[in-house]
């Protein structure tokens, strides 16, 4: 956590180390469930909110490999979201199908 962020804290750091921990834990079980589009989404904001933190620290290199990986969290939640109404579009096929 850079002492920036960490100063703007009403609570110690470490207990709001122990909510990220958490947080992320969270989204990554809801990325495994039915809600991946809307947890993955979730997890692109958080990695970029991550990579911030790390720019004001001063750790670079870590804060770009944490931008890839929003980029990738939100590949998936794209991905998942056209798969999803493909998905839609097919079953609404069969039941015109079905109904004719």
């Amino acid at each position: 956590l850079s002492p920036a962020a960490a100063s703007l804290l009403p609570f110690a750091p470490q207990t709001f180390m122990y909510l990220v921990g958490v947080v992320e834990i969270v989204v990554g079980l809801a990325i495994l469930t039915r809600w991946t589009e809307i947890a993955s989404y979730v997890a692109a904001v958080w990695l970029v909110c991550i990579a911030a933190n790390l720019v004001l620290a001063g750790y670079l290199d870590v804060a770009v490999r944490d931008v890839v990986m929003a980029v990738g969290a939100f590949t998936l939640a794209r991905l998942t979201e056209v798969r999803g109404s493909s998905a839609l579009r097919v079953h609404g096929h069969e039941r015109l199908q079905q109904a004719a």
